[in-house]
């Protein structure tokens, strides 16, 4: 009660000196009396400072926050799945959330692990709630997250206040990194000589086979059950069959001797488009890349080789490619046996890569061609990756696509006819090539090195099918999953 009697004295004394200022006749004579203001106003402050230091103050102030404000474990370089990870917290009426949005990596271990958390309940607590324990965290608990479900309970500082939160992590079970592959189909047609090229058009996988004398088509809506199609019309007899180039939905192919461009919209109707009276040869088809259809062909005036586009049935030369004078290609391009892909660089753009194949000449060449796509010049440009690293090998046959974040290379053979590593990747668009770890991508035992061998990508899978070894043809079907695109 002593603050309160000292805060009475002040009211008084203050009332005193207000009555004193108010009065004219007596504010006068204590304005006059220096000392006796001086008093009043110091009786005043130590008064008033007594108050202040006599008022309680509650050194155990409490609150009502109960929030978890991180969530995360204690760094462990022999595990470090645990901290690359960013989990999330979700603070909700009833029981809250802490969670991490994707599995951790495969291999994390969470049998051992110290969760470190900060929130603003002290003094309060917080308290682990396990199937098989229970556990008041002090920052350096041991505990088993592979228990679920796993409770946290954080006590606000009043002691009273409570929060609960369900923690769900998880690792990944399977190793996202592995493919898994399966033969689905050993044999679409008896084995023969012959040549194959597959593609997935009109809503199902058409496989063409040539031997030389006839062109056959097979049909397939799930890569398993084939069954023969119609007799294709309008195709050279000697289809080079390994040379079409699918895009939207249209098939196209040049046959070089008769100089003429082939088109169907259905697989098995062919129509023909002469090139012989025009300035340039028809060569070969080239790809489909940024939604255009390209080919080589060649200037008849220069005997030099360009690339062209095809556009409604009619072949338009690209005069003007950075890279290449007045728009030709250089003898080390291929005409024939490459491998050509389109796929999206780190920068977003489209790009295409040709690598190996045969020149002009017949000679295999060891060349990967970068063909990009110029946003703000709206032009191409063309770029030897060879001269870089000019040890990659001569290679005829092999096949690229881009999938799971490389651009991935099956089969082919060099210059000693020495077949080529089965897989190859790519990490910096084409430029160095490695052989992947065998743990986590290889072919099935009874997968057989080849060349010319259809690569194509459906609904996230992989799909080798056919190809040509030196002594037999392939009409088997192989299907590959990467683990981590179908999560």
């Amino acid at each position: 009660m002593i603050y309160a009697s000292i805060y009475a004295q002040i009211i008084i004394l203050a009332k005193i000196f207000a009555i004193y200022l108010c009065n004219p006749k007596k504010s006068s004579n204590f304005a006059g009396n220096f000392v006796t203001m001086r008093y009043f106003i110091f009786t005043l402050l130590i008064l008033a400072s007594i108050l202040v230091g006599c008022t309680p103050q509650n050194e155990d102030e409490t609150s009502t926050e109960n929030r978890v404000h991180l969530f995360t474990f204690v760094k462990d370089t022999l595990n470090p799945g645990l901290t690359e990870a960013t989990y999330t917290i979700e603070h909700r009426s009833d029981t809250g959330l802490i969670y991490c949005k994707d599995s951790l990596r495969f291999g994390t271990r969470l049998d051992s692990v110290v969760p470190y958390i900060t929130y603003k309940a002290t003094p309060g607590s917080a308290t682990f709630f396990l199937p098989n324990d229970t556990i008041i965290s002090t920052g350096s608990d041991t505990l088993d997250f592979t228990q679920m479900p796993i409770y946290l309970l954080v006590t606000a500082s009043d002691m009273k206040t409570e929060r609960w939160y369900r923690i769900d992590i998880h690792a990944h079970q399977v190793n996202p990194d592995l493919y898994v592959w399966e033969q689905l189909t050993e044999e679409i047609f008896p084995m023969q000589h012959c040549k194959t090229e597959a593609m997935y058009v009109q809503d199902q996988f058409v496989l063409y086979v040539n031997n030389g004398l006839s062109t056959t088509v097979y049909e397939s809506k799930n890569g398993s059950s084939w069954s023969k199609a119609s007799a294709p019309t309008g195709l050279p007899t000697a289809c080079q069959v390994e040379d079409i180039v699918a895009h939207n939905d249209t098939l196209y192919y040049i046959d070089i001797d008769k100089e003429q461009l082939y088109l169907s919209a259905n697989h098995i109707d062919w129509t023909a488009t002469d090139y012989s009276t025009a300035s340039f040869k028809p060569i070969n088809m080239l790809m489909s890349y940024n939604q255009q259809v390209w080919c080589i062909i060649q200037d008849r005036s220069s005997n030099k080789l360009q690339l062209a586009t095809i556009h409604e049935g009619q072949i338009t030369p690209q005069s003007y490619i950075a890279g290449l004078s007045q728009g030709y290609l250089p003898d080390k391009f291929p005409i024939s046996d490459f491998a050509a892909t389109e796929f999206e660089s780190s920068s977003e753009r489209p790009r295409a890569m040709i690598v190996g194949g045969r020149s002009m000449n017949g000679d295999p060449i060891n060349t990967r061609w970068n063909l990009e796509y110029v946003v703000t010049t709206d032009t191409y440009r063309l770029k030897d990756f060879t001269i870089s690293q000019p040890s990659f090998h001569t290679l005829t046959g092999a096949s690229v696509v881009q999938y799971g974040g490389h651009l991935i290379m099956f089969g082919g053979i060099d210059n000693d006819v020495d077949w080529n590593t089965d897989i190859l990747y790519s990490d910096d668009e084409g430029m160095n090539w490695y052989q992947p770890d065998t743990a986590s991508n290889q072919l099935p035992a009874e997968y057989k090195s080849r060349q010319n061998q259809s690569v194509l990508i459906h609904n996230n899978s992989l799909y080798l099918i056919g190809g040509q070894s030196n002594d037999q043809s392939f009409s088997d079907v192989y299907r590959g999953r990467l683990n981590s695109l179908q999560f």
